[in-house]
């Protein structure tokens, strides 16, 4: 019975032309109670939408803070612990491999027309270490082992 009742109020609003519609609306049936629930649903959804914004704006800071930490890099040599340390620290952004081979690079060589070599820097604890460093919360120092003939190539 009540599927008949709604059919044919749907039959009468097919039939009615636009005065008769709005008549309907401000006269016996009540959309202001359904504007209002529409509105505090919408509201509450836009409340959702604002706080998880913040959360994300406030993550993506202290990511930005993380990523642009800077790294400390030193070529150490084994036995007597003699050290070059890198003249510009490198962003946590900017620890990976290529950088760090540019920047070594970067040191006076003493003969001039060599490209510099370090036995530590082809192994796969080196990469491990650049891994970890990337993924570090913490302050970090990246230590390249080297021997005194790998330092000695050096001009510092």
């Amino acid at each position: 019975m009540k599927g008949k009742v709604w059919l044919n109020h749907f039959n009468e609003l097919i039939e009615m032309n636009f005065s008769d519609i709005v008549t309907l609306f401000n006269g016996t049936f009540h959309f202001g109670f359904f504007a209002d629930v529409l509105s505090v649903v919408g509201t509450v959804f836009a409340l959702f939408g604002w706080l998880q914004a913040k959360a994300n704006n406030k993550q993506m800071k202290r990511e930005q803070e993380r990523m642009n930490s800077r790294i400390k890099v030193m070529l150490r040599e084994n036995n007597t612990k003699r050290q070059i340390v890198l003249p510009v620290h490198l962003r946590r952004l900017e620890v990976t491999r290529a950088e760090l081979l540019g920047r070594i690079g970067m040191i006076p060589m003493k003969n001039k027309s060599n490209r510099f070599a370090l036995n530590y820097l082809h192994t796969a604890s080196f990469l491990e270490e650049l891994n970890r460093i990337q993924a570090s919360n913490q302050e970090e120092k990246l230590i390249i082992p080297c021997s005194s003939e790998e330092i000695e190539q050096f001009d510092v």
